[in-house]
């Protein structure tokens, strides 16, 4: 007897609902008591079902906790700092914090995706929400209530496996096998050039970002450099970055035209659900397309939290991640003389396995 083939089709679809529904029930939630101000909490917790999405479910309960808690605590000291004024040198020294704790946890883990952009967004922009301290215990609930939930979602495939795999096998992506890990990883070179890297890069956005007057919303250069830099085991290309501001300036674009319309607050979570959905299905293969998806998603809940002129939101995205884009290529431009002096990458050693 023959078992069908596994489609591919369908492994894109199992983790990209698991990605929709962690994150978009919260939200709903939220905007059904009346709450749309803390929508990016939900969304920033509901990023933790993206995490092991992969892995044997032994493995992925362990890789989606600890993600969760990264996640918990990246948020929770972006409240500590919005709380103690949002000061640029607070701002700064908590990005080096996160920026160093997310590269070792995500290296350790060994988890996809490596790099820590979603640990650093969690922070920057919890820092930047006006929170004041009679809001902690129901922002405390919504961060912690959010993250469970989210846990729950991505650990949800093992009952459905258990119920159904046996009847239509084929309809459910194969598991790849156990990661190896160590904390040995934590003493070689190759990762803390990595994080040092991701500290430069990050900095210097940061701070020419803060430089330019006539711009806004600084920390979108930063989240730009992180999410373009290569992790651990990775090497930097300039595609990607080419591939971030291409798919930002389209999702831009499509953002834009959506706020412009004034959507309701019911509609914003429908497009924070399709954003999410069809983000997870093409990030693998079509970065670009991906960001087609993801930047509606991120201006969408900026903008519901925060509400704003679409326009300036729109000039804000585009020219911080080009800045971005540009020092993630410089500092590319920087280690590939450094590979060539010294006759190996730059945040890569032979002592470790590649993914």
């Amino acid at each position: 007897m023959t078992t069908a083939a596994h489609s591919a089709r369908t492994t894109n679809l199992e983790g990209a609902a698991r990605a929709a529904i962690a994150g978009g029930a919260p939200l709903a939630l939220l905007i059904a008591l009346d709450l749309p101000e803390y929508a990016a909490f939900a969304v920033f917790a509901g990023f933790t079902a993206i995490f092991g999405a992969t892995e044997p479910y032994r493995q992925r309960a362990v890789t989606t906790g600890v993600a969760g808690l990264l996640q918990t605590l990246c948020m929770a000291a972006g409240v500590g700092v919005a709380l103690a004024g949002s000061q640029l040198w607070l701002q700064a020294v908590g990005l080096v914090v996160v920026l160093v704790v997310a590269v070792c946890t995500l290296s350790v883990l060994r988890t996809i995706p490596a790099q820590p952009i979603f640990p650093v967004f969690a922070f920057v922009v919890s820092a930047l929400v006006p929170v004041r301290p009679s809001d902690l215990p129901l922002v405390a609930a919504i961060i912690l209530g959010s993250v469970v939930w989210a846990w729950l979602v991505a650990m949800s495939g093992l009952v459905l496996r258990r119920v159904f795999h046996p009847h239509a096998p084929h309809r459910f992506r194969p598991l790849s096998g156990r990661k190896h890990r160590t904390l040995a990883v934590l003493r070689t070179p190759a990762l803390w050039e990595t994080v040092a890297l991701n500290v430069v890069g990050a900095l210097v956005a940061g701070g020419v970002a803060e430089s330019i007057p006539v711009l806004g919303h600084p920390y979108w250069a930063v989240i730009a450099v992180v999410s373009t830099l290569p992790a651990l085991r990775q090497r930097h290309t300039v595609a990607r970055a080419g591939q971030r501001v291409v798919g930002t300036v389209g999702g831009t674009v499509i953002a834009v035209g959506i706020l412009l319309l004034e959507p309701s607050a019911w509609w914003i979570v429908v497009i924070a659900v399709v954003g999410q959905f069809f983000a997870e299905i093409f990030v693998a293969r079509y970065y670009a397309v991906c960001l087609l998806f993801l930047t509606p998603l991120a201006l969408a809940v900026s903008w519901l939290s925060v509400p704003e002129a679409p326009e300036l939101l729109a000039l804000d995205r585009i020219a911080q991640t080009v800045l971005g884009a540009v020092v993630s290529v410089g500092l590319l431009v920087v280690g590939r003389a450094v590979e060539r002096r010294r006759g190996r990458p730059l945040g890569a050693t032979s002592a470790i396995p590649t993914v």
